[in-house]
Formats: structure tokens, C-alpha cells, sequence
């Protein structure tokens, strides 16, 4: 059956798919035939999500602020499952803090695991000992905050503005390749991040986010779509593209 999002055999590496829209991303691409490399440094997490992937996909728990273990990894199960031909960087974590109260500690975080090892991965993902000969695909995972911005999110906000730039620049450079980069700006989604957010604030600041999307709060399973989507041949002629799947937050 004619399928132009089909990614049958192909093998995918997802961060973050112990939880949230990596977890998503993994149980999708494997409904679509993809075997996933998940990575993520919660194990039992990335357990729960690999009983809902294909029987080829893997799991490797790693540090995303360890620079050698990222290269470790992508090149040992390269040699395990086979060259990769795609890539999604969906681990990250939030910062909520105002400029008076960010320290360098807090913010250097947020750019290393949101936006440094993105860089990182890139990088080992395009080595001829793990990219597939054929090219491949890479999403990176923006926000609207990396759009728009947002008051007392400056670390947030600049470590996905940068995730833009990125795709950008590299959908130019690794063109040639055949390897092609874009990213998705999801806007407020309903995931364990969303919630450990929510706690910090009265139940006011769940409906004035929901009010700011004219459809609503958005699920993780809505973001997979889209990450399948730029993964698959479907998007063959798409790269340097930042995707909006915000419930129509950035249109008003």
C-alpha cells in the first residue's frame, strides 16, 4: 500500500524518548517500520518506551552533556543495527526564571543539553561510519518561545531561538550530503515538562495558556506526526525549515 511517510527499515535515533514527545516520536516512527536508538539517561523510562517499539529498537542511557559518550554511542550501534538515516533531538530541559534570578549554572545547563548537544549529535550523525551512505534526515526540536520569546524564559527561549539558527545553517551546509536538517516549534503541550512547569504556578496559568492556542492544548502524539513527517520521503524537498505545530499560537 502506497505509504509516503513509510519509513520501513529505516534506523532512527531519537534523545529524549524516555518520556514526552521523544517517546512519541519513537512509538510512531516504529508504527511507520522505523527501528529507533533511543537515548535518554532515564533507563526505566526508555524501557517503557521500547515495549512499544519495533523488536530492532534499542536503548542506550547516556549523559547528553557528555561530548566522547555521544560519539561512543552513535558509533558503536552504527555497528549494532546499522548506519543510521535519521536523527531527532527531542531531549531538553526548562527554565523558568527571571533575568534577576538566572545564574550561570542554570542557563549553561539549558544550552548544553537543549542546544550544544544538538550540535554534538549533528556532528557525529554525519560521520560516514554512522550516516547512511544514501543521506539521512535531522530534527531538531525548537519552541515557539524560540520565535516568539517570553518573558522570564530568557535561558529557555535563547537555547531554541538557537536551535533555529542551526537548522538553518546547517540545511545549507549539509545539503550537498544529501542530509537534510529542519526543526519543529511545537507550542504548549500536555507532557511531564508541561506539568512540572504548571506546579509552579495557580490553576489561572493553565487557562491563560490554553487561551493563547485557538485549538487548545496540544497532545505529544501531534509533534510525532510532524517529526515522521520531515523524517520520511514525504518531505524530500524541505530542509532549513521551521515546522509551527502550536495549535495556532504564533498566527495571532
Amino acid at each position: 500500500m502506497y505509504n509516503p511517510m513509510s519509513l520501513e527499515n529505516k534506523n532512527i535515533i531519537v534523545t529524549g524518548g524516555a518520556s514526552g514527545i521523544g517517546k512519541a516520536a519513537a512509538i510512531e516512527i516504529s508504527k511507520l517500520g522505523g527501528n529507533v536508538l533511543l537515548v535518554d539517561i532515564d533507563e526505566m523510562g526508555m524501557k517503557q518506551t521500547l515495549s512499544s517499539c519495533s523488536d530492532s529498537s534499542r536503548g542506550e542511557v547516556i549523559d547528553l552533556q557528555d561530548n566522547e559518550a555521544i560519539a561512543d554511542t552513535l558509533k558503536s550501534e552504527a555497528k549494532l543495527m546499522g548506519k543510521f538515516d535519521g536523527l531527532v533531538h527531542c531531549a531538553g530541559v526548562p527554565s523558568v526564571v527571571p533575568l534577576r534570578m538566572l545564574n550561570s549554572d542554570n542557563y549553561k545547563k539549558v544550552m548544553e543539553i537543549n542546544t550544544f548537544a544538538a550540535i554534538e549529535l549533528v556532528r557525529n550523525f554525519v560521520s560516514k561510519k554512522v550516516c547512511a551512505a544514501s543521506g539521512g534526515s535531522i530534527v531538531l526540536i525548537s519552541s515557539v518561545y524560540g520565535v516568539v520569546g517570553s518573558a522570564c524564559n530568557l535561558a529557555y527561549t535563547a537555547s531554541k531561538a538557537a536551535i533555529i539558527g542551526i537548522t538553518k545553517s546547517l540545511g545549507i551546509e549539509l545539503a550537498s550530503k544529501n542530509i537534510r536538517v529542519n526543526c519543529v516549534a511545537p507550542g504548549f503541550i500536555k507532557t511531564n515538562m508541561a506539568e512540572d512547569v504548571e506546579l509552579k504556578f495557580d490553576k489561572s496559568y493553565s487557562e491563560v495558556i490554553e487561551s493563547l492556542h485557538p485549538l487548545g492544548w496540544g497532545e505529544a502524539q501531534d509533534i510525532a506526526m510532524g517529526i515522521a513527517f520531515l523524517l520520511s520521503n514525504a518531505s524530500k524537498w524541505m530542509t532549513g525549515a521551521v515546522l509551527n505545530i502550536d495549535g495556532g499560537y504564533t498566527a495571532q
